[in-house]
């Protein structure tokens, strides 16, 4: 059995490898932020159904939570951090009742088998020690046809490029269904095979 990291042994801070610490969360909020991510539309390309089960990884302060919300109003939206700090701040954004928040790790994820239609990650993967371990993680959780969306952003400095992205999801067992975006940010939807 590989490894698993211990959410103690996860480094906070700023740079490569370290998760962004939950008492800088505003910093994540900051307006300018919707000229390179804007959320609604970001959201939508999930392709999420209202009666579908979405799950939002790394959820941080919740920065999409309440578009990703208002896609599946009669099903649920789990907002997963591994900072519980972090799912305070976002439960303000997110609202709706089938909304539940959940802290655990990526690598370990407490969910059943095949238990959500789409997982939605942006700007996470990297900070997680072993991206593909999640990335299995996420395969499992997903049903067969369930559709995984990433976002990346310029700047980040633990970004994936969309060619290493590529090679890890479609290791897994994924699809890729679609990218758009070059400039400050992209998005990659893949589908998860049977």
């Amino acid at each position: 059995m590989p490894y698993r990291w211990r959410v103690s042994e996860r480094q906070y801070g700023y740079g490569r490898g370290k998760v962004y610490p939950a008492s800088a969360a505003r910093g994540l909020l900051n307006p300018a932020r919707r000229l390179v991510q804007p959320r609604s539309s970001i959201a939508r390309r999930t392709g999420a159904r209202p009666a579908d089960s979405l799950l939002e990884l790394g959820c941080g302060p919740g920065y999409f939570s309440g578009h990703l919300g208002r896609l599946v109003p009669d099903g649920r939206l789990i907002l997963f951090d591994l900072q519980p700090e972090m799912l305070l701040h976002a439960r303000r954004h997110a609202g709706g009742a089938g909304t539940g928040l959940v802290a655990g790790d990526a690598l370990d994820l407490p969910f059943a088998r095949g238990a959500f239609d789409v997982v939605f990650i942006s700007a996470v993967l990297g900070e997680i020690p072993d991206p593909v371990g999640a990335l299995r993680e996420i395969h499992r959780v997903l049903r067969s046809g369930g559709r995984l969306l990433v976002v990346e952003v310029r700047g980040d400095p633990d970004r994936i490029a969309p060619a290493a992205l590529s090679s890890m999801v479609t290791d897994v067992g994924f699809a890729a269904e679609s990218r758009r975006g070059r400039g400050w940010s992209y998005t990659a939807t893949f589908v998860r095979e049977s």
